[in-house]
């Protein structure tokens, strides 16, 4: 299995041929909401209209089905991440899917990271300063995403709103302010005072966490969540150790991690918070591989 895999089918069953087809003749056209396969797709903006040059936030919120879910940007040993296609107005480009920090998700043997219940997936739109007042600027996505529980289903549905170009302070729409509030909390941030290092001692990855001066609270229940695929083994647990002044996360090299990234980037999860907030509980690790002396 490789990175640029689509799906990561491990012992889970394959959709069959009529379904794919039916699947795609229901859902070739564009609408604000598709209710899908066990998911409600639904697009949404932040706004209640744009002004020109001004960029803006729009959400695609997946909405599954008790005992279903969908996909980290790192599925884990299974499934495939969410993936969105802007078909924007000219002059218009979107950026990339923020992610919410994930669920860990125990099938044995196998274990995933993802997405129950509900999941706003947030992505900047900067818009063009040419686009006139008075108009409308149309917003399409076409998503796809793998919905599982005792099977999987590869779903995909193409999204679509119309909102007013007014030349003025655009409006939060009041209806998602508690959703997208939320889901910022649970954005993984790059919190000042904490030092992070990651380094590799045999087959097990180590990571440093020195907390800043004023920090007083114990971490406890921590997890990494590792960008990227197969360079930890998720089957096995993380140990976590307090030596002095911190704390060092040990996570099983993978098997099939045979060359490492230059960096270590991922997720740590503290359901403490890391100090500013409970609420917030993703800290944000991008840092070089150390070398240690043999």
């Amino acid at each position: 299995m490789t990175e640029n895999s689509k799906y990561h089918f491990i012992l889970y069953p394959v959709i069959t041929i009529s379904l794919f087809v039916l699947f795609y003749i229901f859902t070739g056209i564009f609408a604000a909401n598709k209710n899908i396969n066990h998911v409600k797709a639904q697009l949404i903006p932040e706004v209640k209209s744009i002004k020109p040059g001004e960029p803006f936030c729009m959400a695609v919120r997946l909405v599954m089905n008790e005992g279903w879910h969908t996909y980290w940007k790192n599925p884990g040993d299974s499934g495939a991440p969410t993936e969105i296609k802007w078909d924007l107005p000219e002059g218009f480009t979107g950026g990339d899917i923020q992610w919410p920090y994930p669920k860990k998700f125990d099938g044995p043997p196998l274990v995933s990271f993802g997405y129950k219940g509900e999941v706003f997936l947030l992505t900047e739109i900067k818009t063009s300063h040419s686009i006139s007042p008075g108009s409308k600027a149309k917003i399409r996505a076409s998503v796809d995403w793998l919905v599982c529980k005792e099977v999987c289903i590869p779903c995909h549905a193409d999204l679509s709103i119309e909102l007013p170009v007014k030349d003025e302070k655009p409006r939060i729409d009041d209806e998602w302010v508690d959703s997208f509030e939320k889901t910022r909390e649970k954005l993984p941030k790059a919190y000042s005072g904490w030092k992070i290092s990651a380094s590799v001692k045999q087959n097990q990855i180590l990571i440093q966490i020195a907390p800043p001066s004023w920090f007083k609270n114990i971490l406890s229940n921590m997890i990494f969540f590792p960008e990227h695929l197969e360079l930890v083994d998720y089957s096995e647990s993380q140990n976590l150790k307090k030596p002095d002044g911190g704390y060092i996360i040990e996570a099983k090299r993978s098997q099939f991690a045979s060359k490492l990234p230059s960096r270590l980037k991922g997720v740590l999860f503290s359901e403490k918070g890391w100090g500013y907030s409970e609420k917030e509980r993703a800290l944000l690790v991008d840092v070089p591989f150390k070398k240690l002396n043999k």
